[in-house]
C-alpha cells in the first residue's frame, strides 16, 4: 500500500477514537501513561489537548519534550499510535479560542487559569496496524506494524520489524517482498 493510502486509513482509525493513551517517560525511564481528549487531529499531524501545569505529564513532557499517543480501536481491530514532541502551550488566547464548555468540570478556574495549558504535539513517526484494511504482517513471518517516518521530504514507510527496521520501505511494494523472511 502507499504511503498517501496508510495516512488516510491512520487518520481514519484516530477520527474514531475520542480518547487516546498519552504516554510519557519519567525521569527513571518508567513509562507514565494516562487517557486524555484530545482536539481533532490536524492536517500537519498535529494534536492538541488541555492539562495541568502541576502534573507529572506536564513535568514530563517539558523535561524530555516527547510523547506518545496511542489510539485503540478495539471494534476494528486496530490502533495508530503517534510518536513525536510535545511542548506546553500557556497562551491565554489560545486556550480561550480552544476552550470547550464540558473543560470546566476538570479546569474550574477555565482558560485565564494559569495552571491551564495545552499539549501541542506534533507527529514524527506513525505506528499502524488495521485488520479491515489489511495493514497486518503475515504472522508466520513475525508480528510487525508499518511505520511511517516523517521526513524533510515527506512521509517514508518503514516497518518495526528490526531487520528490516531502516533498510526496506513499503512504498509502491506489496507485503509479499517479506515471505522470504527467515525468523
Amino acid at each position: 500500500m502507499d504511503t498517501h493510502g496508510l495516512l488516510q486509513i491512520a487518520r481514519e482509525i484516530i477520527g474514531k477514537v475520542p480518547s487516546c493513551m498519552a504516554i510519557t517517560v519519567d525521569q527513571n525511564g518508567d513509562a507514565n501513561a494516562r487517557v486524555v481528549n484530545p482536539k481533532p487531529l490536524s492536517d500537519a499531524w498535529t494534536v492538541r489537548f488541555a492539562t495541568d501545569r502541576r502534573s507529572r505529564k506536564s513535568e514530563e513532557i517539558e523535561r524530555s519534550g516527547r510523547l506518545t499517543l496511542a489510539y485503540q480501536c478495539d471494534p476494528e481491530n486496530a490502533y495508530v499510535t503517534l510518536v513525536g514532541h510535545a511542548v506546553i502551550n500557556d497562551d491565554v488566547a489560545a486556550k480561550t479560542a480552544n476552550w470547550r464548555p464540558e473543560s470546566y468540570r476538570w479546569y474550574p478556574g477555565g482558560p485565564a487559569d494559569p495552571n491551564v495549558v495545552y499539549i501541542d504535539f506534533t507527529a514524527d513517526r506513525i505506528e499502524l496496524w488495521s485488520s479491515p484494511h489489511d495493514v497486518v504482517p503475515d504472522p508466520e513471518k513475525g508480528l510487525w506494524a508499518t511505520v511511517l517516518v516523517r521526513e524533510a521530504s515527506g512521509w517514508r514507510q518503514q516497518t518495526t520489524f528490526p531487520r528490516f527496521h531502516n533498510e526496506m520501505p513499503w512504498e509502491g511494494q506489496s507485503q509479499d517482498l517479506y515471505k522470504g523472511i527467515q525468523c
